[in-house]
């Protein structure tokens, strides 16, 4: 809290004072507030602590990988390969520096996962509080309560396919910068065009997906009313883009679009966003038919 110094009189006449103004609003003139500088020492550390938090690598990935805050969270994973054994089978084995897991950022997937994940006891309980209730209202014997699964939001097609767009999205943004030293024309390799040929492929690539995720409107979203009177029309490319690119996660496309976010918006909006994910997929191009 920065102080302000304020007049006591009119300009010119007269001394200045210096007044701190508490988050309340209350201004204390002269005098600093009694218990606000731990309270606000307090909360700095305590944020901190989030943000260190938030940017310290798993402890499976070992001790090298610096904390970094501006990197983001980081979620492990275990790098695995086959290998044929004497037998003439594959086996999986982990295939980690020194039998440690591997780390890469966490993105927008990743975050609204672990949101499912922490609401499904409120489903699991929701589930079985219905259950205790017909239970008390049968007259006969009932099935044993079984727990619903958990199911993540998104398939593991869909996520590879969101995170396979973003990769591609940034490789073709950086494709026009290119080594032009004398040094490094001389040691490259391969023949004349191979790179120009190289960044086609992506762009076509990319091109495919933006026509199979369409520009139209999310079905499952826009009969929803909004929450708010001032509120723009969530498009499928901007939904993708969104949370591919931008990192965002289905509620904050709400709000930056003024609807309600609501359960039943976020799940209209989550079909919206699976159906153009599986577009991408290029599950629309064969429709299955009955076998003779």
């Amino acid at each position: 809290m920065a102080p302000i110094r304020k007049p006591l009189c009119r300009p010119g006449i007269g001394r200045d004072c210096v007044a701190y103004i508490a988050p309340g609003g209350v201004v204390h003139v002269d005098r600093w507030p009694v218990g606000f500088a731990t309270a606000v020492l307090r909360a700095s550390d305590v944020a901190c602590a989030e943000v260190l938090a938030r940017a310290t690598p798993p402890v499976s990935c070992g001790p090298e990988i610096p904390v970094a805050p501006a990197r983001g969270p980081m979620v492990a994973f275990t790098p695995v390969e086959g290998r044929k054994t004497r037998e003439g089978t594959f086996e999986q084995y982990h295939a980690g520096y020194l039998g440690r897991d591997a780390a890469r950022r966490a993105d927008a997937f990743d975050l609204m996962t672990d949101q499912a994940r922490r609401a499904h006891p409120k489903r699991v309980a929701a589930a079985k509080e219905a259950h205790d209730t017909r239970s008390a209202a049968a007259t006969g014997p009932v099935p044993d309560f079984v727990p619903p699964a958990f199911a993540p939001p998104f398939s593991i097609g869909q996520v590879a396919v969101g995170r396979d767009y973003a990769a591609l999205t940034e490789r073709c943004a950086c494709a026009g910068v290119k080594c032009s030293s004398l040094e490094a024309q001389r040691a490259s390799g391969g023949r004349a065009g191979d790179r120009e040929a190289a960044v086609f492929r992506d762009f076509e690539r990319l091109r495919v997906y933006h026509r199979r995720i369409g520009d139209g409107l999310a079905k499952e979203v826009r009969r929803i009313r909004p929450g708010g009177a001032k509120r723009s029309a969530i498009r499928a490319r901007y939904l993708v883009d969104q949370v591919c690119l931008g990192g965002m996660s289905l509620a904050g496309v709400l709000s930056a679009c003024g609807w309600c976010n609501d359960a039943k918006t976020r799940e209209g909006l989550r079909l919206a966003l699976c159906a153009a994910l599986d577009r991408m997929q290029g599950h629309d191009l064969v429709t299955p038919t009955k076998g003779d």
